[in-house]
Formats: structure tokens, C-alpha cells, sequence
């Protein structure tokens, strides 16, 4: 009769739990450290990441340009390109420096286009009182018109006036001081011409303001600064239904420009 094998009950550990919560501390910790680890800032990689930044955003790149002959082979042309990559230079540009710089050069060009309006005025000022001439701040710049019968005869393009001539003469230096574009537009009334010379107001308003450009190039504005422009009847700043309306739209306009992108 076999005998039945008596097995012992193992004894229970009752310091067990250490080793989990020695785990669980372990875990811990290591969750801790992660946590910490991600959370502080390399200072070094954030000056590399702030520099990509403004790099990408902020810097212009200038690359000399520098010719390769075809016949080189193709090691010559890698060395060739590191070596551009050498000599590029970068320009930092700040946003706040260039807003600065445009608005001492408005400014400026404010101050100059003033002081350019109040010589006109003083020196045209009998002219401009007996209503002959008038000077007026328009958004192209100062626009100086001059009644036609002041410049030429009726149907003529010629100027023949002494006084005419001698006024153009005496505002040039101020033009030419004002170190911006002149545009002399010529104008006329809605009727038409009764001139064998000109087929059109067209050709008397163009031939009228190329002949005050003339003066004013002759007595020292430089060519590139200047333009002349025939609008005939087409921009009328007066009603054309009045002796009165019409003589103010017979006209030459000059033009001292503030700005080429603007429009009167």
C-alpha cells in the first residue's frame, strides 16, 4: 500500500511587496528623468534653431556668379560648388531699419516738395493773383497750371510771349532744385480747331507742352526728369459749356511728381 506523500505548505513572504514597489519606484523615476530630460532647453540647439529661423525669414543670400567652362569634368564642377558655397555672403536685413529708412526718405521728400511749393508761390505770386497762373498740392505732387493765352496765340504752339518766356526761365532752378520728375501735360477746350497747321487738339495740346519742355531743358532741367503729354479735351477741369469753363480748361499743366507710382 503506497504511502501518501505529505506536502508542506510554502511559507509565506511577507516582504514580497518590495521588490514590486521597488519596481514601481524604478518606473518611476526613469518616467521622471524622461519627463525632465524633454522639458530642458539645449541652448545650443535653440540658437541653432532660432539662427535657421531667421535665416529662412530674414537674410538674403548673395551668390558670386562665376563661369564654368563645359569642358571641365564633372569632379571639378563638385569642387566648383563647394566652393560657391564658401563664398556665399549673407546680408541681414532688418524689417525695422528698412521701415525707418522709408519714412526719413518721405520725410525728406515731404520737406524738399514743401519748400518747392512755397518758392513757386512767391515767385509766381503776380502772376497767380491776377489769376494767370495757378500752383496747387495735388496727390502726384505740385501742379503748377498755366492759362494758355499767357503762353501762346490762339491756335498757336509757339511760344512767343517775352513774360512767358522769362517765367519759365526763372522757375527752373526751382524745379531743378526740387531733384524730382517735371511732367508737362498740354490741354484744350472741347472745340475744335479751326488751323490748317493742326489736324486735332491732339497734336496742338502735345506740340504746346513739348514747347515749354523745350524751355525748361534749354535753361538746365535735364532731359531724363522730364515729360510732355497731349490730353487735348480730355481732361477737362472745368465745364466746357462756358467762355469762362473753357479758358480754364486751355491749359499747360506742369507736374513736379512726389511719387512715380502715384496718380493725380
Amino acid at each position: 500500500m503506497l504511502r501518501r506523500k505529505f506536502i508542506k505548505d510554502e511559507a509565506i513572504h511577507h516582504d514580497r511587496w518590495l521588490v514590486s514597489y521597488a519596481d514601481f519606484i524604478t518606473l518611476l523615476f526613469a518616467f521622471f528623468v524622461v519627463m525632465y530630460t524633454s522639458s530642458t532647453v539645449n541652448q545650443k540647439k535653440y540658437e541653432a534653431l532660432s539662427s535657421s529661423i531667421s535665416s529662412a525669414f530674414s537674410l538674403v543670400q548673395i551668390t558670386p556668379i562665376k563661369n564654368v567652362e563645359q569642358n571641365k569634368d564633372k569632379s571639378q564642377q563638385d569642387n566648383l560648388g563647394l566652393n560657391q558655397k564658401k563664398d556665399q555672403k549673407l546680408v541681414l536685413i532688418d524689417p525695422i531699419e528698412i521701415a525707418k529708412l522709408k519714412r526719413d526718405q518721405y520725410i525728406s521728400t515731404k520737406a524738399r516738395m514743401d519748400l518747392t511749393r512755397s518758392d513757386l508761390i512767391k515767385k509766381l505770386k503776380p502772376l497767380i493773383d491776377q489769376g494767370k497762373i495757378s500752383v496747387a498740392q495735388v496727390s502726384r505732387g505740385i501742379r503748377i497750371d498755366i492759362q494758355d493765352s499767357f503762353l501762346f496765340a490762339p491756335g498757336s504752339a509757339k511760344i512767343s510771349s517775352p513774360l512767358a518766356v522769362s517765367t519759365l526761365t526763372e522757375i527752373t532752378p526751382i524745379l531743378v532744385n526740387s531733384k524730382r520728375p517735371i511732367d508737362i501735360e498740354g490741354h484744350t477746350d472741347n472745340r475744335p480747331i479751326k488751323n490748317k497747321e493742326y489736324s486735332s487738339n491732339w497734336e496742338l495740346s502735345a506740340l504746346r507742352a513739348t514747347a515749354v519742355l523745350r524751355i525748361l531743358n534749354e535753361e538746365g532741367l535735364n532731359e531724363e526728369h522730364l515729360s510732355a503729354t497731349g490730353f487735348a479735351s480730355s481732361r477737362p477741369i472745368d465745364t466746357n459749356e462756358s467762355p469762362q469753363g473753357r479758358a480754364k480748361n486751355r491749359r499747360v499743366s506742369i507736374f513736379v511728381i512726389q511719387d512715380n507710382a502715384s496718380t493725380q
